[in-house]
């Protein structure tokens, strides 16, 4: 499974990137699932699996989403993130003419990469701090 959070993109009118901040709601470690291999080496991480592994825009719209028949919703959170990294997954598998399978090894293998930067952008500001009870539990945003 690749864990998907959200984020809240900032982006120039022509489309290009700016910025983007974590998006509140999610994500820290299982209390059930080790830390997988793949994950080795990833800063701040701990014995157990780290969540989510990737994030998309996930800000208020979402990211528009055209379903069959032609309806557009612009979902919010990551029922927006979701399906986009949905998207991107089956438009890898159809340009490499075959279902690319379990990606979260190579996904971290770009991430501890030179070539990181070229693929992904760190989202260094904001956290996905949630309310649980009188205490707010959660990470800060940070490089890697």
């Amino acid at each position: 499974m690749l864990g998907v959070g959200g984020t809240t993109l900032t982006a120039e009118p022509s489309g290009a990137y700016v910025s983007e901040t974590a998006f509140a709601g999610g994500g820290g470690f299982s209390h059930l699932y080790a830390r997988p291999a793949y994950q080795d080496g990833v800063p701040g991480i701990s014995a157990m699996r780290g969540v989510p592994d990737v994030a998309a825009d996930a800000g208020h719209p979402g990211p528009p989403i055209v379903f069959a028949g032609g309806i557009i919703e612009t979902p919010e959170g990551t029922s927006g993130s979701t399906p986009l990294w949905g998207g991107v997954i089956a438009l890898a598998d159809q340009y490499a003419h075959h279902d690319l399978g379990f990606v979260n090894p190579a996904i971290y293998r770009i991430g501890r990469s030179p070539s990181y930067h070229k693929a992904f952008h760190d989202v260094t500001a904001g956290n996905n701090d949630v309310a649980a009870g009188s205490a707010i539990l959660g990470y800060q945003a940070g490089p890697g």
